[in-house]
């Protein structure tokens, strides 16, 4: 029997051959599998997973990536540029326009400018999006020192000087000049928002800021922008910011709103902008409050923008 050959060979051999290709047949098949397998890289995820678009600053290169239709590149005034988002009216005809800055560390379309932008937007208001880069560690010290005489300051900060904290981080001079071209560079960013909105054909902008935002939609109006009005959305300000504010903006008259959470702490000692407008009787500042998520959501934009929109109307 062992010497019977099938087609000219024997059983032993075909036997051996037989063992010999099961072995090898699954570790073929492994070797071929991660290649058959492998999922090529999507474009998305290339963008998002593996670059870390927050060292951008405000995401100006992945926003433009992934909102390409909405994307605008605005020329600022040093040479630079700064890139917002466009979101058109979804109602005919046009409410009016509305510059969004995002809050602190936030781009154009994270945190609550996003939501809020485009619930703006199907009210009928066009609305431009800006992000607002966070400053350097550095900086945020020299922004947040205590101002000499000033009751936010607090008894921690008896006996010390107001410019100890900045002389620690760096000299004067450069502190001054460091926060001069932060606040520059975003007021440039302001102003070309504006002037984006009034070439598209909307007749005076207003002005809305989230959270630390608040002070530079303010400052853009001291400083002669053309705005129908302003609106601060849970508005947070520096100690230097507090000082003089509520006496500059009472002699300029622009229509302002104060959007703050229910739970902001209100009757704190030194008081608040609002509060201070709000006690002198400036007739052209309204305190409304509104309720508060955070981190913020979709919903939350929804409630704003309705509040904003029936202000704005109403104006």
């Amino acid at each position: 029997m062992l010497g019977i050959e099938v087609c000219g060979y024997p059983r032993r051999r075909l036997f051996a051959a037989a063992v010999l290709l099961a072995v090898a047949l699954p570790a073929l098949s492994q070797e071929q599998k991660p290649t058959e397998q492998a999922p090529e890289p999507s474009a998305t995820g290339a963008e998002t997973g593996n670059r870390p678009l927050a060292s951008t600053g405000t995401g100006e290169r992945g926003l433009s990536q992934t909102f390409p239709e909405a994307s605008v590149w605005l020329e600022l005034e040093d040479g630079g540029r700064a890139l917002g988002l466009y979101y058109p009216e979804a109602r005919l005809p046009a409410r009016g326009a509305v510059v969004v800055l995002a809050d602190e560390g936030d781009t154009a379309a994270s945190g609550l400018a996003g939501s809020l932008a485009r619930a703006l937007a199907s009210r009928g208001w066009a609305v431009l999006a800006l992000g607002l880069e966070a400053p350097s560690p550095a900086l945020q010290r020299i922004l947040a020192r205590p101002v000499a005489g000033a009751p936010e300051s607090g008894p921690d900060a008896k006996g010390a000087p107001a410019e100890s904290v900045m002389i620690d981080v760096v000299e004067p001079e450069k502190a001054d000049d460091l926060e001069a071209r932060y606040r520059n560079r975003i007021s440039q960013g302001l102003e070309a928002g504006l002037a984006e909105l009034v070439k598209r054909g909307y007749e005076r902008p207003a002005l809305l800021g989230i959270g630390q935002a608040s002070i530079y939609v303010a400052g853009r109006v001291l400083d002669g922008a053309n705005a129908s009005a302003l609106i601060w959305v849970a508005p947070r300000f520096y100690p230097v910011d507090r000082a003089d504010l509520p006496e500059r903006l009472a002699s300029l008259g622009t229509p302002l709103l104060d959007l703050h959470p229910v739970d902001s702490g209100r009757g704190a000692p030194g008081w608040s902008p609002g509060e201070r407008l709000l006690r002198a009787g400036v007739e052209s500042y309204q305190q409304q409050p509104i309720p508060w998520l955070s981190p913020p959501s979709a919903t939350l934009g929804d409630v704003i923008a309705s509040r904003a929109a029936a202000w704005l109307e109403s104006l």
